[in-house]
């Protein structure tokens, strides 16, 4: 025994010892060949990196000592035209990400884009570094993703004075198009150790920037003392260069995939392995044929020991089970088996096992097979099939009955498993008969809601016929209250005489009267139909004429109104837009009556081709919960007879069927202040 443990050890010792060397020696063999080739890629790609910028340097020179641009900084404003079609079209043959006319102190004067690209701190930076060196400049700029940029610039001098600043943005995306091999990556960093550009798909600059501590740095050395850097993230590992470009302050690192040096020790470990196991294995062969003696009388041991085995767990078991030979005779019978059918030990003894289920069942599929069970070898495999089961006494009992093929001692066998299924079935019919007392009830509880549902309908009908009513009103009440408004101011005009006024009072009388037409006529409640083309509305007309309805109302309240002047028109509906107005400002005044000094203020400001109308109270605002719910139907905070809470919807609708929005917010002190946003009828210069 202790011989053949030595014997082991020493083979074991001799497969780590072949191995641990072999492998070793292709490690350090394959190492230094990856140094030298990654080595040489990288002086290549930095001498096409040096190549492709170098192609970009002359280009903000084609600006700096044009005249049409000198002329167009010393004030004429006339090229400006050329100066763009002239930048766009060298944009385009430079194939560059964008050409850049600023003055000398950093305003964007000509871009050959539609869109900016340039951000105020590149700006910044640029015209900081013209200033100080006075010649032209390179910059790198790079925000979390987005693509980075490599800035070209020069200074424009007119009399030895700086006059403006010539930019040519490049998109160094184009410097990881270089040639690499497909394991090998290259990254970009500046001085202050920030990542610009990775040609990795995985490791971007963005990613490198916030994971960095997640890579394993390891220092290593090869035999012949040549210093080794990895770098190891997650299941790759890479063997890393870096070089300084001392002109450019950038810092490149070359990564090179260790995945073949790994790849080649494996197939050298694998070539070791294999050789040892040739020779291993003509020493298991012998020692195997030794052993072939010992392990059959083991075997047929272990064949006794299952047949005892099989009989106790067949004597032990809670279901019943017979072992059938090939012509489907009991050859042996568990004591729960005998229970289910009442059989003796003599009642057994090659006893065909068809006699033990229903003979009186045509249709049973279980009889055809037990009585040819050799003609039906190989279909001879049935699992939980439900029969009737025929004791000695000739009485019946409901069973689960399975037979599967069974191979003992190279003969067929079949093991037939039965289950005594009778309180499962009391039970079905106990469980079948309760569900069928379910279904009625489920069914008459069914005829019940539906009817409940029928009602439920014709109640919602009035209701929804109710709520159209009280909107139809709401609608009216403003232009009534107008209506109201403008004939007792017709009385006081007709008094002193001032007929001018009266008739442009009446003008807007028929105005209101043709819009409650309109109301009426088309019976809406929520919204209109939504318009099918937008038309160009005035936005002071419209804010004029609603001022002047409510002029009773406003007269002890602050309005103060700022619009730019002139205002350009809205997209819009006119009737709408008055009537959103309308509801806006007759809220204000709602929301103002405590207020010891009510103030309105209705302000407009255009950004690029909206513009936003503000219209801010002081009143007694509403609390956040109502502000979540201001734009619902029949959300108020007014007392019951005061209103429905229609306006607001009503108003947002019809800023929705405009193209518009609208939004409201609390003020820092106290009140509400609701913003409109229209769409111009053509964008501001």
């Amino acid at each position: 025994m202790r011989a053949k443990v030595l014997l082991i050890f020493a083979i074991l010792m001799w497969f780590l010892l072949s191995q641990w060397a072999g492998k070793e020696l292709v490690r350090q063999w394959q190492t230094a060949q990856s140094i030298e080739q990654s080595q040489q890629h990288f002086l290549d790609y930095i001498g096409d990196v040096r190549r492709t910028l170098h192609r970009f340097y002359h280009l903000p020179y084609l600006i700096t000592n044009n005249r049409n641009s000198q002329t167009f900084l010393a004030g004429d404003s006339t090229l400006y035209p050329a100066l763009r079609n002239e930048l766009t079209l060298l944009d385009k043959a430079a194939n560059t990400k964008g050409w850049y006319l600023l003055s000398a102190s950093g305003d964007l004067l000509i871009s050959s884009l539609e869109d900016e690209h340039l951000s105020e701190a590149d700006i910044d930076a640029i015209v900081e570094q013209i200033h100080a060196q006075r010649e032209g400049v390179s910059l790198v700029s790079k925000t979390r993703g987005s693509s980075p940029f490599f800035y070209l610039a020069a200074p424009i001098n007119i009399d030895f004075d700086i006059v403006g600043i010539a930019v040519v943005q490049i998109n160094l995306r184009l410097l990881t198009e270089q040639a690499l091999t497909s394991n090998d990556a290259i990254l970009f960093q500046n001085l202050r150790g920030d990542y610009f550009l990775s040609s990795h798909p995985d490791m971007t600059a963005d990613w490198l920037n916030e994971h960095q501590p997640q890579i394993v740095h390891q220092h290593s050395e090869l035999k012949d003392g040549t210093s080794l850097l990895f770098w190891h993230n997650q299941d790759n590992t890479y063997l890393a260069q870096t070089i300084v470009l001392d002109d450019l302050h950038w810092q490149l690192t070359y990564l090179s995939s260790y995945k073949p040096v790994r790849q080649a020790v494996v197939s050298a470990s694998w070539g070791i392995t294999i050789g040892n196991l040739v020779l291993l294995m003509f020493a298991v062969i012998a020692y195997q044929r030794q052993q072939k003696n010992l392990s059959q009388q083991r075997i047929q041991k272990l064949m006794d020991e299952s047949r005892q085995r099989m009989s106790q767990m067949i004597n032990k078991t809670h279901v019943g089970l017979f072992l059938l030979n090939a012509q489907g005779q009991i050859e042996d019978i568990n004591p729960m088996a005998k229970r289910y059918f009442s059989l003796s030990d003599s009642m057994t003894t090659k006893m065909p096992a068809w006699q033990l289920f229903d003979i009186g069942n045509p249709a049973s599929t279980i009889l055809p097979l037990l009585k040819n069970l050799p003609k039906h070898r190989d279909l001879a495999e049935l699992t939980a099939i439900e029969t009737m089961g025929r004791r000695s006494d000739g009485s019946q009992f409901p069973l689960l009955f399975s037979l599967t093929a069974f191979p003992w001692h190279g003969e067929h066998h079949y093991l037939v498993t039965v289950l005594d299924i009778s309180k499962r079935k009391k039970a079905e019919q106990a469980l079948q008969k309760a569900n069928e007392e379910l279904t009625s009830r489920v069914e008459a509880r069914t005829a019940e809601l539906k009817a409940a549902q029928q009602e439920l309908i014709e109640s919602s009908k009035l209701a929804a016929l109710g709520k159209m009513s009280s909107a139809i009103t709401h609608e009216l009440n403003q232009p009534l209250t107008g209506l109201k408004t403008l004939l007792t101011s017709n009385e006081v005009l007709m008094e002193r005489g001032e007929l001018a006024m009266l008739k442009s009072n009446n003008q807007l009388i028929h105005r209101l009267i043709d819009r409650m037409g309109k109301m009426t006529s088309q019976l809406k409640s929520f919204a209109y139909q939504k318009p099918e083309q937008l038309c160009p509305v005035s936005l002071t007309e419209a804010l004029q004429e609603t001022l002047r309805i409510y002029q009773a109302e406003l007269a002890p309240i602050d309005v103060r109104v700022r619009l730019p002047h002139p205002l350009a028109n809205v997209l819009g509906e006119e009737q709408r837009l008055r009537q959103v107005l309308g509801n806006l400002i007759s809220n204000a005044i709602d929301a103002m009556k405590a207020t010891a000094q009510p103030q309105l203020m209705i302000s407009a400001s255009i950004a690029q081709n909206e513009l936003s109308l503000a219209i801010s109270d002081n009143g007694c605002g509403v609390s956040e919960e109502q502000l979540s719910q201001l734009f619902e139907p029949f959300a108020t905070s007014k007392k019951i007879g005061e209103g429905l809470g229609l306006g607001l919807s009503i108003t947002a609708n019809n800023m929705r069927d405009m193209q518009g929005r609208i939004s409201v917010n609390k003020n820092a002190g106290v009140g509400l202040t609701f913003t409109l946003t229209f769409l111009l009828e053509s964008p501001p210069d």
